[in-house]
Formats: C-alpha cells, structure tokens, sequence
C-alpha cells in the first residue's frame, strides 16, 4: 500500500527511486498503462483535478495561456515529466503530470529526464539567477528606444546550480529560440520603460488614487503583465516583461 501511495501521489524524489528499482518495462506491460493513462484523461475528475491545480499559463515555456474548461472539453495538454514512453508505470503518477502547452509537451516528448535534468515546474523557480536580457546589434542607438529591431535576446543563467536545467531548456525546448520571436513585444516594453519614468509613474498613482492601490500596480497596467515574482504564473511571458523591464528602467532615470 506504501509503495502504491508514493507510486500515485509521490514528489519528484519518490518516483526518481521507483525508477531506479523498476527501471524501464516490457512494451506489453506499457501497453496497458498506456490504456490506464487514456481512461484517467477521459474521466471527469482529471478535468476538475486540472480545475482545481489552476495552471494558468505554462510553467515550462511562460508563453502561453493554459485555461481548463472542463465542461467544455477544453484543457492543457499533460506532460509527463518522466516520459510514459520509457517509464509508463508513472503514466498516472500526479507529481509526474505538468499541465503544459503543446509546443513545450510536442518538444520534450520522451526526453529522458531521468538522465538531462531538466526544469521540474513543481520544484524549480527562475527567479533572479535565470535572466532574459537583449543585446544590440551592430550598437544601433535607436535599439535605446525600442525604436529599431537591431537587437538580440538571450536567457542567461548566473546560477551554476540551474545552468544545467538552462541549457537543456535551450536545446530540448527551444526556449531561447521561441523567445527571439517576441521581439515586438520587447521593444513595446523598452519604449514604456523609456516613456513612464519614475515621476510618470508617481504622478498616474497620484491621479488615480482610486484605481491604482501602489506603483507595482500602476507598472503592472503600463505593461499588461505582473511584475512580482508571484504573480509571473498568472498571464503570459511576465517573466520576460519584469527582466526587460528592470534593464531598461535604468536608462529612464530609475533606481
């Protein structure tokens, strides 16, 4: 029954050990865990279970909405962390299940994170150690002000303790790639940043008392985004609008 317990509703540690005693399985015997997950995702709690974890964008790649709607058979793909092709005796496992979008789920695939580390959303953060940044192109000057496309952007790692997890984040899910589409959007929040400087903002805050409680609150309608920390869960790619938005701060004047 204990081993039953840690097998369903064990953490990452649990079912790394189970992996280790078990190993990988005969195609017959997955065969039917594949028949377990199958009827697991038609039924309805897997639906209110997804309801109730509330996932709103996806933890792998923060760039697109996860909403379940589950009386309208609308929900997040499931990713198995530990991949079911491989390991399908967690194929109902909750802690290996990750709401995710289609593009991070199609990527990873059956990546075998039980030998490439890679980020586990329930566990892991990327906080200030895990940064996007933009650097220019050929020192254009209007890059400054969101005016020009003259610009790259890059996540770097300054923790060495998650560079690992980074890289394969890069390579597998071509996390970094997919970011340098969203050059639009970069240069909209470098031109905010330059426009609504520190005293732009105090002044929106003293105008609109009834509307705006604090400046993050204010920061957060310029950019249509969450700027703290534990909000970067609630709508998409907030994690990159906060790292730009404190580069460029600096140049408009702001401490």
């Amino acid at each position: 029954m204990k081993k039953t317990k840690k097998l369903i509703i064990g953490n990452k540690s649990d079912l790394i050990e189970i992996i280790k005693t078990i190993g990988e399985i005969s195609l017959e015997k997955k065969d039917k865990f594949d028949r377990l997950y199958i009827n697991f995702t038609n039924r309805v709690w897997s639906k209110a279970l997804l309801e109730k974890i509330n996932v709103r964008v996806c933890p792998y790649c923060n760039r697109q909405y996860t909403f379940t709607l589950a009386n309208e058979g609308i929900r997040p793909q499931f990713d198995h962390f530990f991949p079911k092709s491989r390991f399908s005796y967690l194929s109902v496992s909750l802690y290996n299940l990750i709401p995710s979008c289609s593009i991070c789920n199609s990527k990873k695939h059956d990546l075998n994170t039980y030998e490439h580390d890679l980020y586990y959303p329930y566990e892991d953060e990327f906080g200030s150690g895990v940064v996007f940044q933009t650097s220019p192109i050929n020192n254009d000057f209007f890059y400054w002000t969101g005016a020009s496309n003259s610009f790259d952007i890059k996540l770097i790692c300054k923790d060495e303790k998650q560079k690992h997890k980074v890289e394969n984040l890069k390579q597998y899910l071509k996390i970094e790639l997919l970011y340098k589409k969203h050059k639009d959007y970069v240069r909209d929040i470098i031109r905010n940043a330059v426009i609504y400087n520190d005293s732009r903002i105090d002044e929106l805050l003293e105008q609109f008392p009834d509307l705006f409680q604090s400046k993050n609150e204010v920061i957060n309608s310029i950019f249509m985004s969450n700027n703290d920390k534990e909000s970067w869960d609630k709508r998409p790619l907030s994690k990159l609008t906060h790292d730009i938005y404190e580069e460029f701060k600096i140049f408009s004047g702001k401490k």
